[in-house]
């Protein structure tokens, strides 16, 4: 495949071994899992050794040149076309979106890595059950720091997310996967994975000046740093509680949730992983002044709307609600972009510490 030889020594084949696990529990359309609580960080190059020998080597020797400016992850997220199978070589867990556990210890888990050589450029991770691993198939957990070397299918969701429900959110964005619902002629096959050491705990990219302004979800702002964790600087402050772009079921007279909210500088800022915990947005919406005197930290990623086009009312014992089950094309609400760039803090601490003033 050309794709392959674009990356060069950066992308070297893992060993898949193609076992078979029975009893998961879980569904590869459920987006239910407990959160990891650990940063995701940038550093060194090298040989990560064996399997849970320590950190790699650092090496710079190691790191492979460039193509027109990026890495290895940096040309899988530009050129890459919707079932090329791809490897990554000495990639690092940098943050983990959600882990869902089956009775028989298979994992379901999606989550992002970054090259450290090219710390910037991390990508999303789709494992299901029975994607495998060199040493124990489908019960690979990913943890903050773990080395891997991974193969699989290169793919961005579908428009309408239809290939990672339910989470529409993750529309358009690019990830590893395996097959499910890939749809291309002859693309098939699981996610490899290759453990080759942990503990690489590697520090954010710290954000440039001006960082990050969606213009209220009309602009893609900062794409070269797509996957990977980086750090706001403070002190900020929630702007704005209620930013359209994060209004969920925009088309519900009824609906009054935001899946986020927006912090000075224009920076939109998702909560799917903090809202349970520490709700800062509800702070703000009820008129208190919410800063982050350190700033924000987390991964910065896509985020759309998939809207709902059978969206109507149903009499329940309750009375009446809202309800959807066909969803359209990504959209940010309010606008014709396809989707925006937003931070995504995987805990509220380090995270996203905040301090609230009362009104």
């Amino acid at each position: 495949m050309q794709l392959r030889k674009t990356l060069g020594a950066a992308a070297l084949v893992a060993t898949a071994v193609l076992a078979s696990v029975a009893g998961c529990s879980g569904r590869d359309d459920d987006d239910n899992g407990t959160p990891d609580s650990g940063p995701g960080c940038t550093g060194a190059c090298g040989d990560a050794g064996p399997p849970d020998a320590g950190p790699p080597d650092a090496g710079p020797s190691s790191c492979p040149a460039p193509v027109n400016g990026m890495g290895p992850i940096g040309v899988l997220r530009t050129t890459a076309k919707r079932g090329d199978r791809v490897s990554l070589n000495n990639v690092v867990v940098t943050a983990v979106s959600n882990i869902q556990k089956g009775s028989s210890g298979d994992i379901i888990a999606r989550f992002w890595v970054v090259s450290p050589c090219f710390p910037k450029e991390g990508i999303y991770v789709d494992k299901y059950y029975t994607d495998h691993e060199t040493t124990v198939a489908g019960k690979y957990e990913p943890v903050v720091g773990d080395v891997l070397d991974i193969t699989g299918l290169y793919r961005e969701f579908l428009p309408d997310g239809d290939d990672n429900v339910p989470a529409g959110r993750d529309a358009y964005r690019p990830v590893i996967k395996n097959d499910f619902r890939l749809n291309v002629s002859g693309a098939t096959g699981k996610i490899a994975f290759n453990k080759r050491g942990s503990g690489q705990v590697l520090a954010d990219n710290e954000a440039p000046a001006n960082f990050g302004n969606a213009e209220g979800g009309t602009a893609q702002p900062n794409p070269e740093y797509a996957g990977s964790r980086v750090h706001i600087p403070g002190p900020i402050t929630i702007t704005n509680a209620r930013p359209p772009a994060f209004r969920q079921y925009p088309d519900d007279p009824t609906n009054d949730n935001y899946l986020g909210f927006e912090v000075t500088g224009g920076v939109l800022v998702a909560n799917y992983k903090t809202y349970q915990t520490c709700d800062l947005r509800v702070s703000a919406d009820d008129g208190g002044t919410v800063t982050f005197p350190n700033g924000i930290r987390g991964v910065w990623e896509t985020f759309t709307n998939t809207p709902c086009v059978d969206g109507g009312t149903t009499t329940t014992d309750a009375g009446t609600r809202f309800t959807c089950n066909d969803y359209g094309d990504g959209v940010i609400p309010g606008t014709e972009n396809k989707f925006t760039y937003v931070l995504y803090p995987m805990n509220c601490d380090p995270d996203m510490v905040g301090t609230v003033a009362a009104p």
